[in-house]
């Protein structure tokens, strides 16, 4: 039969049901589209919110990234300035060591300057004593001739 034939027929039950899921289908079709249509978009809104979030903390994580790389090179510069420091600066105990020794030795010349000075200046006291007497003495000689 042709396709023409059915058309001048009654409609069965099964006509009836077949033409009812057809149009159920088509309606289907187009709710299950348009779903697909609004969930496409929910679905590019979604990820062009977490782009621009994750493009956000990425930024924020670079510059974060960037002023510790910063403070880590200063930080680092710092220490090699105090290991220089220390180095070339710092007495160590050697050093220490040896400018005592330095002291105790310039300390003891200087105590034994001082007692050579104590010395003379005895000395010279006896002998102001002769100088004040030496005339004296001299006069006791010239007048006791033996």
């Amino acid at each position: 039969m042709s396709d023409s034939d059915n058309k001048s027929k009654p409609a069965t039950k099964a006509d009836l049901k077949e033409l009812a899921t057809k149009a159920g289908l088509q309606k289907l079709e187009q709710t299950t589209k348009a779903d697909l249509a609004v969930l496409k978009n929910e679905l590019n809104q979604k990820i062009d919110s977490v782009e621009q979030k994750l493009s956000f903390k990425i930024d924020s994580v670079e510059i974060t990234v960037n002023r510790l790389v910063i403070d880590l090179t200063k930080t680092q510069t710092d220490v090699r300035e105090i290991k220089y420091d220390m180095a070339t600066k710092v007495a160590t105990k050697d050093d220490i060591s040896r400018i005592m020794n330095h002291i105790d030795a310039f300390a003891a010349e200087a105590l034994s300057y001082r007692n050579h000075d104590t010395l003379r200046g005895g000395k010279i006291m006896e002998h102001e004593t002769k100088l004040s007497n030496h005339e004296t003495r001299i006069s006791e000689l010239e007048t006791n001739p033996r």
